[in-house]
């Protein structure tokens, strides 16, 4: 899984982690606390009281207290050769032959049958976000042993329970934005700065409508927008159009009021609002 902060290595342990603590401490609000703990439970499945220590010692960054969370299961669980051994057989299974070091689509997808993942679930590009996967059905061996070796998930069975836990994900805004973000460059063709416009807007009928933040951007909108795009011949997707549109969903009132021209969107978002606001 991409991170964006570490900020305690794999060898500290929940005791210093309370020793640098009140060094660390912010400013923010009980209740800004408190949706805290809750997000890092819901990403990560630990218990309120571990959630408390690792966010006092990361400051309150979600982030950074993630990254430490999962720096210090990873430190356990490479401390056991066992996980690593489990995993590398867990991998021969699937992995592509005539590319060891990664998994094909065959592989992909007699993997995501086993773990009861389908294809089309939205959970499976949750899952490629949180394995480091590089392209669309596709898994790279380094990542994905690493992040399944970081939450201690050695086994099939293990990691079946753990894709609940992924799928939770995707109620929290920070973690969704990450799985979004993610979604371009897994989804464009290796190579290529651009996303085809055809894989953006089924990925965008995909995510949009769940993402958490979102609340008053309407479905209407969501087909107005591809609607406006398509008729723009519809053209590749530049990175800066696909990242700017989750902010300008989560941000824009129904009818578009609030749409600040002076703001620094994309030129295509500029004229889709134009278009929206004239009624075209």
């Amino acid at each position: 899984m991409v991170r964006l902060l570490v900020v305690c290595s794999a060898a500290i342990d929940a005791d210093r982690l309370d020793i640098i603590a009140p060094v660390l401490q912010s400013s923010l609000s009980k209740t800004a606390k408190e949706g805290r703990v809750r997000d890092f439970s819901s990403i990560t499945g630990a218990s309120s009281a571990d959630a408390n220590r690792f966010l006092k010692a990361s400051a309150w960054r979600l982030d950074a207290a993630i990254d430490a969370y999962y720096n210090q299961a990873s430190a356990a669980s490479t401390a056991n050769p066992a996980v690593l051994r489990n995993l590398e057989a867990l991998w021969a299974q699937y992995r592509d032959p005539a590319s060891p070091e990664e998994i094909g689509m065959d592989g992909t997808t007699r993997y995501c049958e086993d773990l009861g993942v389908s294809l089309e679930d939205v959970v499976f590009l949750v899952l490629a976000e949180f394995t480091g996967a590089p392209s669309m059905g596709k898994f790279a061996k380094q990542t994905w042993i690493r992040a399944w070796q970081g939450v201690g998930c050695d086994t099939l069975e293990r990691q079946k329970r753990h894709v609940a836990d992924l799928r939770a994900q995707l109620s929290n805004p920070e973690a969704f934005r990450r799985i979004y973000i993610f979604a371009f460059d897994y989804a464009k063709e290796p190579g290529q700065k651009s996303l085809h416009f055809e894989i953006a807007q089924e990925l965008w009928k995909l995510l949009v409508p769940l993402d958490p933040a979102s609340t008053t951007f309407s479905s209407a909108n969501l087909a107005a927008w591809i609607d406006f795009l398509a008729s723009k011949g519809g053209r590749a997707v530049s990175k800066d159009t696909w990242n700017l549109f989750l902010d300008f969903a989560r941000s824009i009132d129904p009818d578009f009021g609030n749409y600040d021209e002076e703001a620094a969107w994309p030129s295509l978002i500029d004229d889709f609002v134009l278009r929206s606001r004239s009624g075209a």
